[in-house]
């Protein structure tokens, strides 16, 4: 469905019902398929509304993309949510999509009566610590180094470096993300542009909201011990939970430990 939100139309999925639960995908530049059908088991008991942002996936591209700020991409969450009839919910937020929720709670902690951050970090003040082939590494260094020239050459970028994201690539998973995601270059060079201000560690003491913080323990782009743990430890009513199995996708790569920690620690 489409859903008109701070004049521009945001491509929405709703399914199940009960507590409404909003998810945030990551990127910039990809769309919220990769989380699906993984958090479809949800909608079980909650009401799980998945969207993309302005400017990636099935939503509206701005005439011009630095309308795409943490400020816009946060009220848009909170206008949409209200226009579809929850003044409160659950908020997740993965890679990306973290930051994003991150500096949401910062201003909208009365909207949110949990929130569950997944593999993310506070603050880029670190070097992460992927490791690959020559390819491989040379596509990561191209992808924070220059911006991407079309949306073929995102794909093109894209793929080499996130079998790097995976403890264990699996290229059938890997083609079956990768023929599901909508690629929007433009979204991507924003983001990336986006993270020179994004610093989260003075606000992060400030929000009691409860919290599951999420992540895989071989994760190389947004390791334990610069964003999960760190951000628990900041944070007054966080849970932690590290997945020693995987990388930057714990919900694909050990789907049932993930879940069963996620929808038990929803549970009322």
């Amino acid at each position: 469905m489409r859903k008109t939100v701070n004049g521009a139309e945001l491509n929405v999925d709703i399914i199940g019902s009960g507590p409404p639960v909003l998810l945030m995908h990551g990127g910039l530049g990809l769309s919220h398929d990769y989380l699906r059908p993984y958090f479809d088991q949800l909608a079980e008991r909650h009401t799980v509304v998945f969207y993309d942002h302005l400017g990636n996936g099935g939503s509206q591209r701005p005439a011009d993309f630095s309308d795409l700020t943490f400020e816009r991409l946060v009220s848009d969450a909170a206008v949409l949510m209200t226009d579809l009839g929850h003044e409160t919910f659950v908020l997740v937020g993965h890679s990306f999509g973290g930051f994003i929720a991150q500096e949401f709670v910062a201003t909208h902690a009365d909207r949110l009566s949990g929130l569950v951050l997944i593999d993310t970090v506070p603050a880029f003040d670190y070097q992460p610590s992927v490791s690959g082939s020559d390819e491989q590494m040379a596509a990561f260094g191209k992808l924070f180094s220059q911006p991407m020239a079309d949306d073929a050459d995102w794909r093109a970028t894209w793929n080499p470096v996130v079998q790097m994201y995976f403890h264990r690539w699996d290229a059938e998973v890997g083609a079956d993300l990768d023929a599901r995601t909508v690629y929007e270059h433009r979204a991507w060079n924003a983001g990336s542009a986006m993270l020179g201000t994004y610093n989260t560690l003075e606000k992060l003491p400030e929000v009691h909201v409860p919290t599951l913080v999420m992540a895989g323990r071989h994760d190389g782009i947004t390791p334990p011990e610069h964003g999960a743990e760190r951000i628990a430890a900041l944070l007054p009513n966080a849970e932690l939970a590290l997945f020693e199995q995987s990388g930057h996708y714990p919900f694909i790569e050990e789907q049932d430990a993930f879940f069963t920690t996620l929808t038990s620690w929803l549970a009322p």
